[in-house]
């Protein structure tokens, strides 16, 4: 992203999906420009990943999708991805502009909830509104490798899996989230939220919606 360009502070939800495969990440937007995009995530996409994003315009409320290179990777502490875009549209010039003018002092944002999400990806899109709704930085794995990276590489507050509490998968999964990070929360919605057990805290219904799951990742342990 070209530091000459001017930066606007705006705090918008954000999807980002690699093009050529890959998981997704939901974020927040840091700041904007009229030739990129700053996101505040934990997701690592290597320098040159042209990514798909979808933001809500908070002016139309309408979802935009606009079409960028990783330029900058997000590496602790900051957390931050640099993004170029690929001709951006009318309407993202339209978002930059909103952001100018109601740019103030940058004020130090208070820490979101990082929360990687495990399970087939059916049932992480079919939670998607949920969790771009959360306010937290998640981050999606679907498979073995893409689940061990995330829980070795970074600090997580919160492992949720979207699958069904008899899955095979799910022990395992939540032993090596145990042993490798144990003050992670390690949740599962499921049909029929049940309790909780040795191994995860707790269980909530899928159908609950987010105060519960915000309830069982924020809850302080016994």
């Amino acid at each position: 992203m070209s530091r000459r360009s001017p930066r606007y502070r705006i705090d918008i939800a954000a999807t980002a999906v690699p093009l050529l495969g890959g998981d997704m990440a939901v974020c927040r937007t840091r700041d904007v420009s009229d030739v990129g995009v700053c996101l505040d995530t934990a997701a690592w996409f290597p320098i040159g990943t042209r990514l798909s994003l979808t933001l809500l315009d908070p002016v139309s409320g309408t979802a935009m999708e606009v079409i960028g290179d990783v330029v900058r990777e997000a590496t602790a502490p900051s957390w931050y991805l640099g993004i170029l875009l690929i001709e951006p549209p009318g309407e993202w010039q339209a978002l930059v502009a909103g952001a100018a003018r109601q740019t103030g002092p940058m004020e130090k944002r208070g820490k979101r909830l990082r929360v990687l999400v495990v399970g087939d990806e059916h049932r992480q899109r079919g939670a998607m509104a949920l969790y771009v709704t959360s306010g937290w930085d998640v981050l999606f794995a679907s498979d073995e490798d893409s689940i061990a990276e995330a829980v070795d590489n970074i600090e997580l507050d919160a492992v949720v899996a979207e699958l069904d509490a008899a899955d095979p998968r799910l022990p395992p999964i939540m032993a090596g989230v145990r042993r490798v990070q144990p003050s992670a929360r390690r949740v599962v919605r499921t049909a029929g939220g049940r309790g909780s057990d040795d191994l995860l805290h707790r269980f909530v219904d899928r159908d609950a919606g987010l105060d519960a799951l915000l309830d069982a990742v924020t809850c302080v342990l016994k």
